[in-house]
């Protein structure tokens, strides 16, 4: 893991990055980083995660929340949010604060 790769904790902080756009067209969100120029659309499930990313939520309570409203397997929610997650970080979308240490 290179130092620009963050730890998904469960009590790490997830929010959205300052400098991207995002628009929602037809209930999906289309986002693009400003920085890379690079952008990505989400499927409904990953909107409704970008939507909550608007809160800073921890990953525990991101997952939590996700497992209460779609009633799924935790461990394979978890681990799809965790690959979103780490998808839109190599995109430059999100940052993630671990123990006070933020990951751009």
């Amino acid at each position: 893991m290179d130092d620009n790769t963050p730890r998904f904790e469960p009590a790490a902080r997830i929010g959205r990055h300052p400098n991207q756009l995002a628009a929602e067209i037809d209930g999906q969100v289309v986002v693009m980083g400003l920085a890379q120029g690079k952008y990505v659309g989400l499927d409904d499930i990953a909107t409704t995660v970008w939507h909550r990313l608007d809160s800073k939520p921890t990953l525990s309570e991101l997952c939590d929340g996700l497992v209460r409203d779609f009633a799924g397997d935790p461990a394979v929610i978890q681990q799809d949010v965790r690959d979103l997650l780490g998808r839109l970080h190599e995109l430059g979308l999100i940052v993630v604060e671990n123990a006070g240490e933020r990951v751009e």
